[in-house]
């Protein structure tokens, strides 16, 4: 699921309390800054009488700032949670009184204080670092820009003083230095656009940061950070097309880019993209290597590693980098989700106890715990985690798919294609057209696996036309109209996405595999299925990018190719695998199913004169039906259950 973040710059937070600001070289002043120290940039000052200039050289700063190794600076979350906490809105203009005050209550070092004044028909750059509780100036650095046009780097060199003054090493200084109008763009309409953007996030949510963006990326197409943004926002919010449209823009500019922002999309590139295993932990321990203070690598790593089906490697990263940096919610929901994906909710319960207890918060977050509460059959918190949604029209959609999926899970079905509908319509009023067919295709699964295959085959082919070219949705739409008898269509998407993606590591090993599978075993050729299962089975519990939880096909195309080759013991153990994954699995209808197809696989062993079958084959049509004791009496797989355990008897 999309909710392995590649944790947004806009979302970082103040670093933990054992990061370093700036290494010390041996002085002992004041200015040298060392352990424990965090940085507040002040609103950037226009003291010329040109309009062009107010609100440009914002970002542009911060981008100069963050180049270096050693220097953190309070990231715009993290000031928004501090003037919240000073009963300010996070609008408030940071000016000198107001960022001292917001450096304070951070327990922050210092603050950076920035301004463009005319000298003649020159330019004058200033830059500040007072420190916060005295205001004792701790670094100065002054510049001059001949024209406009060299603006942007004489801001840069003021940075590259400020950096020198405060103690950082002169190879570091001289090796992360990127010209600061190519680490951003020359264009001061778009960096007036890309301020605007995070001005935008900051008060309304990343989407209202969007139009800001497009409008820097039309403004300068080769603005590499902006189109990086651009993709992260979307890669977020499940818009997975866009995001790598937009991620691979900015990999092939990657050289307007400062350094850090060069291993940020380098490393989304191959993780995302490409799916480049060596190529993506190799880039991110050389951004660790050289940000050892900056979480987001080591985050990022975790996100790409439970992309790959690496739990353990997920969680041990999600929990460094949360150790790193406590402030980041991304890291938070993150570490959530993999407690989550690998069954360990009541970790999940704790962490998400530690995120509400420092006031972080994210969507992802309650649909996480909304589904956990279901799995444990808690009514009160499955309340408590949809009421969050009621004021949020933009994510109301995660919440009605999950709610449709629960009543599913229980055998009404009837109330699931009303919430699902509901879903569908509320992510296309959020343009969100990916999770829109997510939620479509969810829908055609479950009517597949409950028997209503012309249903399932209509499902799929309207996710289709509301989400044409999303690998996927293709991929998961493709399996269904397999199921359903549509080979055609099925293999002209498989020949689509093979050579759409003949690089990307999960569609060549995973879900080719699975369509082909779908294909030979629906057209009577178990054996050839499972052979191409082989080539699926290290990512049988592979999450999606577009849903919140796997129906885990590999797996159940794998135990259905087993039955229909007689190998009732191998089937059992498939359906067993299901159900020993809850948190891969979640609400997909493949979980209540599977109770049923165990009961089948013993059956046919009782069949096959195993004495120890019948019980066994009993307990599980039982535990089918006690799950199901509500359920819609009309559903065609909960009638054929019961004729089968009549027989049983």
């Amino acid at each position: 699921m999309y909710i392995v973040h590649y944790a947004l710059v806009l979302a970082m937070a103040a670093g933990a309390a054992s990061s370093k600001f700036l290494l010390s070289v041996g002085r002992s002043s004041s200015s040298e800054l060392t352990d424990k120290n965090t940085m507040v940039l002040a609103d950037f000052a226009n003291n010329t009488k040109d309009e062009m200039f107010n609100g440009t050289f914002q970002q542009a700063l911060r981008t100069a700032l963050d180049e270096s190794p050693f220097l953190s600076v309070l990231p715009e979350e993290s000031v928004a949670a501090a003037l919240k906490d000073m009963a300010l809105s996070s609008d408030t203009p940071l000016t000198l009184e107001t960022t001292r005050a917001v450096c304070q209550q951070a327990n922050g070092k210092g603050y950076i204080v920035g301004s463009i004044g005319r000298q003649g028909a020159k330019f004058v750059v200033d830059l500040r670092v007072a420190e916060c509780t005295t205001g004792e100036k701790l670094a100065e650095a002054r510049t001059t820009a001949e024209d406009k046009d060299t603006i942007l780097d004489s801001l840069g060199e003021a940075v590259t003083k400020l950096r020198v003054q405060l103690g950082e090493p002169l190879e570091s200084v001289r090796r992360f230095n990127t010209p600061l109008s190519r680490a951003t763009t020359a264009s001061f309409e778009a960096l007036r656009a890309w301020s605007a953007a995070t001005r935008a996030q900051q008060e309304k949510g990343y989407e209202a940061a969007l139009p800001f963006l497009e409008s820097a990326t039309k403004l300068d197409p080769n603005f590499a950070s902006a189109l990086f943004r651009l993709g992260l926002i979307y890669r977020n919010s499940g818009r997975e097309t866009q995001a790598r449209g937009f991620w691979t823009k900015a990999f092939a500019l990657r050289e307007h880019a400062s350094a850090r922002e060069g291993f940020n999309i380098a490393g989304a590139y191959y993780s995302f993209v490409t799916v480049d295993y060596e190529k993506a932990v190799e880039t991110y321990w050389e951004w660790i290597k050289a940000y050892p203070l900056d979480e987001r690598p080591v985050s990022n790593l975790g996100s790409f590693y439970g992309d790959v089906c690496e739990y353990k490697k997920a969680i041990a990263q999600f929990t460094e980098a949360r150790r790193m940096n406590s402030r980041n919610a991304i890291v938070h929901e993150d570490l959530i989700e993999i407690l989550t994906a690998s069954g360990q909710f009541g970790k999940a319960h704790e962490a998400y106890q530690e995120m509400q207890r420092m006031k972080l918060d994210t969507d992802a977050v309650h649909v996480f715990m909304y589904s956990v509460a279901v799995l444990e059959h808690d009514t009160t918190e499955m309340g408590r985690q949809a009421a969050w949604f009621e004021d949020k029209p933009q994510f109301q959609h995660e919440i009605l798919s999950e709610e449709a999926d629960a009543a599913a899970y229980l055998g009404h079905l009837g109330r699931a294609r009303e919430l699902t509908s509901h879903a569908v319509q509320a992510a296309l009023r959020a343009d969100n057209q990916e999770q829109a067919a997510g939620w479509q295709l969810n829908s055609a699964w479950r009517e597949e696996l409950f028997g209503n295959r012309l249903e399932a085959h209509e499902q799929a082919v309207q996710a289709l036309l509301i989400a044409p070219g999303s690998r996927e949705a293709e991929a998961v739409a493709a399996i269904i109209l397999a199921r359903t008898g549509d080979f055609e269509r099925a293999r002209a998407i498989v020949n689509n996405l093979e050579q759409r993606y003949s690089h990307h590591a999960i569609v060549q090993s995973y879900w080719l595999p699975c369509i082909r599978a779908q294909i030979a075993l629906a057209s009577k050729h178990p054996a050839a299925a499972l052979q191409q299962l082989q080539k699926a089975r290290p990512y049988d519990t592979l999450f999606p990018q577009i849903t919140w939880y796997s129906h885990m096909p590999s797996v159940v195309l794998r135990a259905e190719a087993h039955s229909a080759l007689g190998h009732f013991a191998a089937a059992a153990r498939g359906w067993k695998t299901i159900l020993e994954s809850p948190g891969i699995v979640q609400l997909s209808a493949t979980a209540p199913v599977a109770r049923l197809q165990l009961a089948r696989a013993s059956a046919l062993q009782v069949r096959a004169n195993d004495p120890s079958a019948r019980a066994k084959a009993r307990n599980a049509y039982e535990d089918f039906f006690a799950l199901w004791k509500d359920g819609d009496p009309n559903i065609p797989t909960l009638k054929e259950a019961k004729a089968e355990f009549a027989k049983l008897k």
